[in-house]
């Protein structure tokens, strides 16, 4: 299987390498050939799908997907989803990759910090969430590593509903007649890992706000990996 991820991470960013390895550490021994492009690489563009079987579009650190400085790859990305939707490529988007999937299908993406989230957090999954193919390996109430400051408030009405939570409901979807699935939590990630990613994060900051960073690496619970086994689970059902 011929597997593509898109990375939204400044050319130099250690974390370019962190998360393909974080990802290929999920996927295990399966068969599969993994592949990258990143944004700030070259602009994105609809070919990047000929000749693969499945995507992923990852995480972004310190990019906004409604921010208009982003907006010279956003558009490009979103004619990849359009083409991903059209032509039933599966798909799994992570993230930032959950913001633009919602962004994409007509959903708002706000910066609110009543919504945003970091550390280790308990989500519960849906009626659909339990029913659907991938996410009903998951146990009913479930615990994820996340971290964001935006969000897609509201499901948009092409999707379907799979993980809620408190702050932040739409915690996961999967597009209606599409083999399209998003989470805002990180499932590439262990909680270690997100402590070793935050930790990165604090080394390139300011005292103050690399403080803070380190303090927020310390909400990540190593002994809660529930969705470790979520990408996966979806390589194995496309396939």
């Amino acid at each position: 299987m011929r597997l593509l991820l898109i990375q939204i991470r400044a050319l130099g960013d250690p974390m370019i390498a962190h998360e393909q390895q974080c990802i290929a550490r999920r996927l295990g021994r399966r068969p599969y050939l993994l592949t990258t492009r990143n944004v700030f690489e070259q602009p994105p563009q609809p070919g990047w799908l000929d000749g693969v079987d499945a995507l992923l579009v990852g995480g972004s650190g310190a990019f906004s997907v409604h921010d208009p400085r982003s907006q010279p790859w956003v558009s490009g990305l979103r004619r990849i989803c359009e083409r991903a939707l059209t032509q039933a490529v599966p798909s799994f988007g992570i993230c930032f990759g959950h913001q633009l999937l919602g962004l994409h299908l007509g959903g708002e993406v706000v910066t609110r910090e009543r919504a945003s989230e970091r550390g280790t957090i308990e989500l519960r999954l849906t009626d659909d969430g339990l029913a659907d193919p991938i996410f009903g390996s998951l146990p009913a109430r479930f615990r994820a590593h996340t971290g964001h400051s935006d969000s897609v408030p509201h499901a948009p009405e092409s999707v379907v509903l799979l993980a809620t939570a408190e702050a932040c409901p739409t915690q996961a979807f999967r597009v209606r007649g599409a083999p399209f699935w998003s989470v805002q939590f990180h499932p590439d990630l262990r909680g270690e890992e997100a402590r070793e990613r935050y930790r990165a994060f604090a080394s390139e900051l300011p005292p103050e706000q690399a403080a803070l960073a380190r303090a927020h690496a310390r909400l990540f619970d190593p002994e809660a990996d529930d969705t470790a086994g979520l990408l996966g689970a979806f390589l194995d059902h496309v396939r």
